[in-house]
């Protein structure tokens, strides 16, 4: 992972927030800045999907093509196991699947086979560990239930978090039922500020989504506590109206929830002599 990405967000001083569960991964945002296969890392255009409209292609884009090149997969997934093994309460996290993203100033997309490529390494590592993972999905999320499905329980992570679900209720019910007991280790989770934007949508996911299984998050990272704390309200709002739960009894389910989620986090927290209180998400 890159060094300079690392020293902006301070996680290098990530011990000074005990109450913090961090998390690392690659975004699907920046999968083209993360090569895999052999080879893959001077070749930066392999890693790029040119829309098949014609319109773009990477030879238009020589600073995508010249260094610095994407990271080497000997160089960052080591970088990523090492942050991981030394944060023990840490989550594998953000990554995923985006069929929607685009590099800045291009219509060129990261590979979506590259995409697949990266979020089952993820999962895969994850699952070694015996982290819980958040994935990012939007447009993608038939694929990744048949990747979950074909992984299996021993390719899975314990815990898998779908962060700002928007995929439809059927998927919810293909989820939970995947077998090997992987159905039994996803949780989804709702943040106004995405799925907020078509309310009716998202009360129907949630009356969907089991009631041990609902996560809440405020899906912000710019904003202040004010708008953080405002967002999750709404969100448990939403939840009790789904549920026919009264504010109270929504919260408390919310927060066990998260409990369950994050107990492997927490127990690290605890045991480091930090700790963490919530009642969602990230």
């Amino acid at each position: 992972m890159d060094a300079s990405i690392l020293e902006r967000f301070g996680i290098g001083d990530a011990h000074c927030h005990p109450q913090v569960i961090p998390c690392f991964g690659v975004h699907p945002w920046f999968a083209h800045r993360h090569a895999l296969p052999p080879g893959s890392a001077s070749d930066p255009a392999s890693l790029l999907d040119a829309p098949s409209n014609g319109k773009d292609h990477p030879s238009r884009h020589p600073a995508l093509l010249e260094p610095p090149l994407p990271a080497a997969a000997e160089q960052w997934m080591p970088r990523l196991r090492a942050l991981l093994e030394a944060r023990p309460e840490a989550c594998v996290g953000e990554f995923g699947l985006d069929r929607a993203a685009v590099v800045p100033g291009t219509r060129l997309q990261p590979s979506w086979q590259h995409q697949l490529a990266l979020t089952e390494a993820h999962l895969r590592l994850a699952a070694e560990l015996g982290r819980p993972a958040s994935l990012h999905c939007v447009q993608g999320y038939g694929h990744l239930q048949e990747l979950l499905r074909r992984l299996g329980p021993e390719g899975c992570p314990p815990k898998i978090m779908l962060h700002s679900y928007g995929g439809s209720v059927d998927l919810i019910k293909g989820f939970t039922k995947l077998p090997g007991g992987v159905g039994e280790r996803i949780y989804f989770s709702f943040s106004s500020v995405i799925n907020g934007r078509a309310r009716d949508k998202l009360l129907e996911r949630l009356a969907a989504v089991p009631p041990d299984r609902v996560l809440l998050e405020s899906d912000q990272c710019s904003a202040g506590w004010r708008e953080v704390d405002g967002g999750l309200l709404e969100g448990l709002a939403a939840l009790a109206e789904a549920k026919k739960l009264g504010l109270e009894a929504a919260a408390e389910a919310a927060g066990a929830n998260f409990a369950a989620f994050f107990e492997q986090s927490l127990a690290a927290m605890r045991r480091d002599g930090g700790g963490a209180e919530g009642g969602g998400g990230g």
